[in-house]
């Protein structure tokens, strides 16, 4: 069976760095999609361990010097060293194009690594999403339904378009 695994990057307290874990959080009610949800700091150990056993992962973290703040950027394993030119947005630096590396020369990279990066704009303490990651967050939240077999629907659940299966 194919375990398909989304992993949320980053610190929810720092404002727009915790864009990744919210993409997490939102696709945690969907479950009934077939694939699991992890939320972690980035750290490419901790990445490596969570990835452990899955064939289809997607990683979301926040990042900055992309685009415009909120704008989403999709890159694949063979993208690591463009990813190490971005700046993040966390303390995790360069835990993501890390544990790529690391993984493939270990040979554990999985079958199938997609990474949405979300610009970041600000990552203050206690400060929450800005609307315009807010947005970057469900584009994401739908970019990895509808990757995932799910179709949108008119729903919305907390302001937020719901996707269903």
């Amino acid at each position: 069976m194919t375990r398909r695994l989304v992993i949320g990057i980053g610190n929810p307290e720092r404002g727009d760095d915790g864009a990744g874990r919210e993409v997490a959080r939102r696709l945690a009610a969907w479950s009934d999609c077939g694939f699991e949800t992890y939320e972690c700091g980035g750290e490419a150990t901790s990445l490596m361990d969570a990835w452990a056993g899955a064939s289809e992962v997607v990683l979301v973290d926040a990042c900055r010097g992309a685009g415009t703040r909120g704008s989403v950027h999709s890159f694949g394993p063979e993208d690591a060293l463009r990813l190490t030119r971005l700046r993040h947005a966390s303390t995790h630096s360069l835990g993501v194009a890390a544990a790529i590396g690391l993984a493939r020369a270990l040979g554990s990279l999985p079958k199938r690594l997609v990474i949405h990066a979300i610009e970041a704009g600000a990552t203050g303490d206690g400060a929450g999403l800005s609307p315009e990651v807010d947005r970057g967050v469900q584009e994401v939240v739908n970019l990895v339904m509808q990757d995932f077999g799910c179709e949108p629907c008119h729903e919305t659940t907390a302001g937020h378009p719901v996707t269903r299966r």
